[in-house]
Formats: C-alpha cells, structure tokens, sequence
C-alpha cells in the first residue's frame, strides 16, 4: 500500500523543468496537461481502494458484530447445559465460545488496523491533491506567459510590417483618390439637386397655367 503511495507521490513530486524546458517541445502546456491528466488518474485509483477499505472495514464490522452475538448465544446456551449436567453439549457450547471469541479479537483486530490504514490514505490523498493544485496552478501560470508570449510575438511581427511598409505607402496618391471621390460625389449631388429643381419649376408652372385658363 504505501509503495503505491510512494510511487504516486513521486511522479506527481517529480521534476518538471526538464520537460517544460526543453525547446524542442512544440507545446509545453499539452505536456503538462498529459502529465496531470495521468497524475489525476493514478489518484482515482487511490480513491478506489480508499472505499474498498471502507467496505472491508464495514465487512469486519459486521463479522465481529455476528461472532459477538454467537459468543453470547454460546455463553447463554452453556449455562442450560451445565445445568442438565449434558457433558457433550457442554464441551461443544465451550469450544464456540472460544471460537467465536478468537473470531470477535481478529475482527477487532482487523478494523483497528483498517481504520490505521484509511487515515494514513486520507493523508496521502490530501497531499496528492495538494500537489495536483500546485500543478493546476503552475499550468495556469504557464498559460498567461504563453500567450503573453504569442501577443508579444504578433505585436512585434506587427510593428515590423508597419515600420517597413509605411514608407512605402504613397499617402498623396489615397488622397488625391478621396479627394476626386468627394468632388464626383458633391458633383452628382448638385446636378441631381439642380434636376430636381428644374422639374419642381416645371410642375409650379403647369400648376399656374392651368389655374389661369
């Protein structure tokens, strides 16, 4: 039991660096993901046998209750026999209750020490749940610095292409281009407001006309 522990504690405990480090990895948080991912899962296995505890301790529980109650039946049946003198059923009344006796102490026993091993696993799982925040943690931290890294690396690439593009960039030319685009534009907006009024003059004059004939 505590080699498992031992060997969890270790993988989750072991060092990183080497494998955040190298530049070789394309993807360092995909790595790291992989590594808590089977960390998480070598901690469900622990939880696993943390409630099979629990029901072998249940288990024991019940046993030593069942040998208890056989003890005392015995206990209660031997005093019948020792009173109707009957040697035999008081020879086999007296090897149960030693029996069941022996039974109730390695029960008891058996969930003393039970009870020793699923604390010592609870601690265990504390700490392999600690270090699985710590990971959580780090892996969030590794997050903020790589795509602090990506940004930084955009924005550069970004301020490379403008510093060596813009000198290049005839600005006169795009407003000279706006400029005659406003001047066709206001051209058409007074020729289509001169027609407009032409024909309001015409339609004030058929209206006269026809109020004089």
């Amino acid at each position: 039991m505590k080699n498992l522990f031992t060997r969890i504690k270790e993988q989750i405990s072991a060092d990183l660096h080497g494998l955040l480090d190298e530049k070789e990895k394309q993807n360092p948080i995909s790595q790291l993901n992989y590594f808590i991912k089977q960390s998480e899962g070598e901690l469900g296995k622990v939880r696993g046998l943390l409630e099979r505890h629990y029901s072998l301790r249940t288990k024991f529980q019940v046993e030593r209750e069942g040998a208890l109650q056989m003890m005392h039946k015995r206990e209660e049946q031997l005093k019948v026999a020792n009173e109707a003198g009957e040697e035999d059923l008081i020879k086999r009344a007296s090897e149960d209750i030693e029996f069941y006796k022996e039974q109730a102490e390695k029960f008891a026993s058996l969930i003393t020490k039970t009870e020793e091993e699923i604390s010592f696993m609870h601690e265990q799982v504390n700490q392999i749940e600690k270090k699985l925040k710590e990971l959580h943690t780090k892996k969030y931290d590794l997050m903020s610095r790589q795509n602090m890294a990506h940004a930084t690396k955009k924005i550069n690439e970004t301020q490379h292409l403008l510093n060596s593009k813009m000198p290049s960039i005839d600005f006169n030319y795009f407003e000279k281009q706006i400029r005659d685009l406003e001047l066709r534009v206001r051209s058409e907006f007074d020729l289509q407001s001169f027609d407009y009024k032409i024909e309001q003059l015409k339609k004030d004059l058929k209206s006269e006309f026809k109020k004089e004939a």
